[in-house]
């Protein structure tokens, strides 16, 4: 009696055990098949992003963002592992509850049932392991660690400290107004232009290129700006043009990525116009603090920030709108024509930055004014509205009495993320390239030459355009491509630059992103 009793006892806290395994091993499946699931969904909805993307938006706000990213995920990710986890409990279940009527009736006839137990939680401990190194790969874990560990001297070699430069200033200060495009590439042309289209969803942006400085000097093929891993997401699309260095923000940069502090050791455009009497401006239709925007803009030239929370505020919309990232594009233009009124009457130079986002990916916002050109094809459509709306802004400020002394900058602020839509043009090995050009430069090339450029060049050239000279041809990483300096694209080819501003440097952490001299 008393082995009997004791062999029950211990069989109770078996089955107990058992539960507890059985509870884990459901979860452990969940996550397992809910990673490979995600690690499927993000190449489909970003592409081939670098997990340093993923950490940057994990330490900086999300709201604001489109929650049509949230719906995909749930409805892409979520069905299966929760299918299959549910069924899993539900086989758990009946053989624990067989179990216990065994003991219950005083048999030891659950072998069988132990041994499919056991054969079930290796499998699911399988999909739980298999789910791991699947995401792992999927987002560039495994790239992100081989970078860390392999650290590059490129800023030891190349970099230029903006800061330790000599600027010096027209006599009359030239207005600028900076125009980030969201999603907008030379791809889109016609193939006699570069792009990668019998007919070109551009034709407006195209001739405006054809019409000013794109530094290709006729070089069809070589238009538009190379786009590297760390300034391919719009934040550090917008640091990169206008401080030339990547957002590149390790594990545990938290700290210097808030309202205090972005990139302390950063000297940017903001912060060089703002030392020379500029009023700093950025319009855009989305709430600026999503993805940081609203830190790096306040602390490098305390920009005034002109979002979708200030146009609530100013009434120009009601509390309840809502539209794809806050407001649309139409409201955009309008909203910076009435701006730029309002800054060419100050009697102060004006830096005025704005951000369009009916281009971005998935599909693109097609407006009231959009018009079905394209068979359909929503994406082609959103992208020729855009070129025609941001044209006929440029032709507007043209016809503006300040518009003489003002360069105006186009550019594209990094590739599209909308990946089926690209998927023949990348299999055909198309070479993407962002927008650019400049309209009413200060300033002449020295060559002729068609250069090779990388998103870090726009900074340096961006002032140069304002007629401004420094007493260096490099700043941050960038190249004044006014020039005959080479680029580091120029110097190293861009698969090579693009590996190793993806790597991970000592220099770079300790003088721009914790600020210089901090250990």
């Amino acid at each position: 009696f008393l082995c009997y009793t004791t062999c029950v006892f211990l069989k109770v806290i078996v089955m107990k055990r058992r539960r507890l395994i059985s509870i884990l091993t459901v979860l452990l499946v969940f996550i397992g098949l809910l990673l490979v699931k995600v690690a499927e969904w993000v190449p489909l909805n970003f592409g081939n992003i670098p997990f340093e993307q993923v950490l940057f938006h994990l330490m900086v706000p999300m709201e604001g963002t489109d929650t049509s990213f949230v719906d995909s995920f749930i409805e892409y990710c979520l069905p299966f592992p929760v299918k299959v986890a549910g069924a899993l409990m539900v086989i758990f279940i009946i053989a624990n509850w067989n179990i216990k009527s065994d003991i219950k009736n005083g048999e030891f006839k659950h072998r069988r049932n132990n041994v499919l137990m056991i054969i079930t939680t290796v499998c699911c401990l399988f999909v739980y392991g298999f789910g791991i190194t699947d995401c792992i790969y999927a987002v560039g874990i495994d790239q992100y660690w081989y970078n860390v560990m392999h650290p590059t001297k490129i800023y030891e070699n190349y970099y230029v400290d903006p800061e330790s430069v000599n600027y010096t200033f027209p006599e009359q200060k030239r207005n600028l107004v900076y125009i980030f495009m969201e999603s907008m590439e030379t791809t889109y042309e016609d193939k006699e232009h570069g792009g990668a289209f019998d007919e070109s969803r551009i034709p407006e942006l195209t001739e405006l290129a054809n019409n000013n400085l794109t530094f290709t000097n006729g070089n069809n093929d070589n238009n538009g700006f190379l786009v590297p891993a760390m300034s391919g997401w719009t934040c550090a699309a917008m640091v990169g043009q206008s401080s030339g260095v990547p957002l590149n923000t390790p594990a545990g940069a938290n700290g210097y990525l808030s309202e205090t502090s972005f990139l302390p050791g950063a000297y940017t455009l903001g912060d060089i116009l703002e030392a020379n009497g500029y009023q700093n401006e950025l319009l855009l239709g989305s709430k600026a603090e999503f993805g940081g925007r609203e830190y790096y803009y306040k602390l490098h030239g305390n920009y005034n920030i002109v979002d979708y929370t200030y146009a609530q505020k100013e009434g120009w919309i009601s509390e309840d709108y809502y539209v794809w990232w806050g407001y649309e594009d139409l409201k955009l233009f309008e909203y910076a024509k009435n701006e730029l009124t309002r800054l060419s009457e100050t009697g102060q130079p004006f830096n005025f930055n704005m951000l369009t986002a009916d281009t971005h990916f998935v599909g693109g916002l097609y407006c009231s004014e959009c018009e079905d050109l394209y068979d359909g094809d929503q994406y082609s459509n959103v992208i020729r509205c855009s070129s025609k709306h941001v044209t006929e802004l440029v032709q507007w400020i043209q016809e503006q009495p300040w518009y003489e002394n003002t360069t105006i900058v186009l550019a594209g602020d990094h590739k599209s993320m909308d990946q089926d839509w690209f998927q023949e043009i990348e299999a055909s090995g198309y070479i993407r390239k962002g927008y650019y050009t400049i309209i009413n430069a200060a300033a002449t090339p020295a060559n002729q030459n068609s250069r090779s450029i990388s998103t870090y060049d726009l900074f340096p050239t961006t002032l140069a355009s304002l007629g401004i000279t420094f007493n260096s041809d490099r700043l941050g990483l960038g190249t004044n491509l006014f020039t005959d300096t080479p680029t580091l694209v120029e110097i190293m080819g861009f698969d090579k630059l693009n590996k190793k501003l993806s790597q991970h440097s000592n220099y770079y952490d300790k003088y721009i992103l914790y600020g210089k001299g901090n250990d």
